[in-house]
């Protein structure tokens, strides 16, 4: 087997989460207020039906990324979407105001308060210390300057090489296309890899698919996921190679000890 030289990893609920989301209450209304704000600026009325928009978005996105994660994994085209559910409320939205309307629906991380996990920056930089090339492979929506703001913040552009999004590629993870997009972009080989992420199919049943090892970040006791024998045989369930409740453990783990 050859020895690993990069680790790939997951982003949410991997590197960063948010343990202190506000109220549903209170993201309801900064949803609406932003809505509300765009709509209105645009020149068009928050009338009749319009005030729904905000939910009507939210049934079609998960609508839409259920359909695509458990089938063809083609990234579902959120701004588009947003375009769709905006002319049924009749407004004829441009592509860049399809971009708008999603990154105001999409609450970023701040308010959120999405943080790093304690130990990922240390981890991360120990692991680079050691040598290991370092890269994000993620499902997202849209990556726009919210977005690469908030690595930035985070203090995750510095340790990464790449970062490659499922909505730049076409694809979600866990199609082969965006792990191969990834290693195309790094000049590295599948088994020279070894992918972090908490969710078994894409972050563990893709890129072993394609001859990498792979880590489960098991989630915390009280967010309950996909188990390796939950709900199907055993045997057909995505085994990783690893699995660690904390990043800090990664540095332990035999593939990824300094090399001589």
């Amino acid at each position: 087997m050859a020895p690993i030289t990069t680790v790939l990893f997951d982003l949410g609920n991997t590197l960063w989460h948010m343990p202190n989301k506000p109220p549903p209450r209170a993201i309801r209304s900064e949803t609406m207020r932003r809505l509300g704000g765009l709509i209105t600026g645009w020149g068009f009325e928050m009338s009749d039906e319009r005030p729904y928009i905000g939910r009507d978005i939210r049934l079609a996105v998960e609508e839409e990324t259920h359909r695509a994660f458990h089938g063809d994994c083609v990234d579902p085209g959120y701004p588009e979407l947003c375009r769709r559910i905006a002319k049924t409320h009749g407004m004829d939205l441009t592509p860049e105001q399809g971009d708008e309307l999603w990154e105001a629906w999409n609450l970023g991380g701040q308010f959120m308060n999405r943080v790093a996990y304690p130990d990922v920056i240390t981890t991360l930089s120990a692991l680079r210390d050691r040598g290991f090339r370092l890269a994000s492979v993620t499902n997202r929506g849209y990556s726009g300057p919210d977005f690469w703001d908030e690595v930035r913040q985070l203090g995750l552009d510095e340790l990464f090489e790449a970062v490659v999004v499922s909505c730049d590629v076409g694809y979600m993870k866990p199609h082969s296309r965006i792990y191969e997009v990834t290693l195309e972009r790094l000049g590295v080989e599948a088994t020279e890899c070894l992918m972090v992420g908490d969710d078994l199919r894409a972050d563990v049943e893709g890129p072993k698919a394609l001859g990498m090892m792979a880590v489960w970040r098991r989630p915390p006791a009280n967010k309950r996921v996909e188990s390796p024998t939950d709900g199907r045989a055993s045997e057909a369930m995505p085994r990783p190679d690893y699995a660690v409740d904390e990043m800090a453990e990664l540095l332990d783990l035999p593939p990824l000890q300094p090399r001589p």
